[in-house]
């Protein structure tokens, strides 16, 4: 075991107590570093998955003025459509005025560019929808092909639609920004739970029992005993894919297996071979 190469030294260690102990030394920094990588982009599978899966999404804080401004006018307006293929065909064009700004649609591209003007607008062209509040950028959202706006018959739904047709146009963005921003947040407390354990490993090596004599050694043993840990939290996320109960699942599992490493190793290789041996334990002199 000892002799594999890497990162198969690395996923055979962390099967069993003895082995996540006696493959203590196994890893050089550059491949800790690596490791912990790897087990983190373990826990973004089930996250970015979900994401990519996701077909609810509120615009309510990228647009809440917008949103706001859709009452039942927008929803007659818009029963006064047809559409095929994700083409909408205005029976007549419709330019409504609120508090808040401009609803509008089927207006030609001279009137949808005056439209415009206003601080928050909302255009419904035949192959588009144009979202503009305030000074953020201006969103131009293409129609998916089973839109249908005058299916719709409350405000809520119109929100909705609104909602679920900027989401399909930005998916690839939102999943990359959120599984990125969610992969920093969890090296950073991997990274801490990481070698915060391992440092009091290495404190507790100040015994003469105990036979790790480097941080690194401390650190490598931390990556061994999360190796099963990691897997089971990426499939309970696949299952139940919330960050809070894999973060716990990871951490309850690795207390777990470093009990167990304690319990089968007494981290001394010593006690390992008099245990493979039969027999029985021989005291260290003072």
């Amino acid at each position: 075991m000892q002799n594999a190469a890497f990162p198969v030294n690395y996923l055979t260690s962390i099967w069993t107590p003895v082995r996540a102990f006696l493959g203590r030394k196994q890893l050089s920094w550059p491949k800790i570093l690596f490791v912990i990588l790897f087990l983190n982009g373990l826990m973004m599978i089930p996250i970015s998955l979900n994401y990519a899966r996701t077909t609810v999404f509120s615009l309510d804080a990228t647009f809440p003025t917008l949103l706001e401004m859709v009452d039942e006018e927008v929803v007659a307006a818009l029963d006064q459509t047809e559409t095929k293929n994700g083409t909408v065909t205005f029976k007549r064009s419709f330019d409504l005025q609120t508090e808040d700004g401009l609803i509008a649609g089927g207006l030609s591209d001279s009137e949808a560019s005056t439209a415009l003007e206003a601080e928050n607008v909302i255009v419904f062209e035949e192959n588009r929808l144009i979202l503009k509040e305030g000074d953020l950028p201006i969103s131009e959202v293409p129609y998916t092909a089973d839109v249908d706006w005058s299916s719709l018959t409350t405000p809520d739904e119109v929100r909705e639609e609104i909602s679920q047709q900027w989401y399909y146009a930005n998916q690839t963005y939102i999943v990359a920004t959120f599984s990125f921003i969610i992969a920093a947040i969890l090296l950073v407390m991997n990274l801490f739970l990481i070698f915060g354990a391992a440092f009091f490993i290495f404190l507790a090596s100040r015994s003469a029992y105990i036979e790790i004599d480097s941080y690194k050694e401390s650190v490598n043993l931390i990556l061994n005993a999360m190796g099963l840990p990691m897997l089971v939290a990426m499939v309970l996320g696949l299952i139940l894919p919330d960050i809070t109960t894999m973060m716990s699942a990871q951490t309850f599992g690795l207390v777990i297996i470093i009990v167990m490493i304690y319990y089968k190793t007494r981290f001394s290789e010593a006690y390992v071979e008099h245990v493979k041996s039969g027999a029985p334990r021989q005291k260290k002199p003072e």
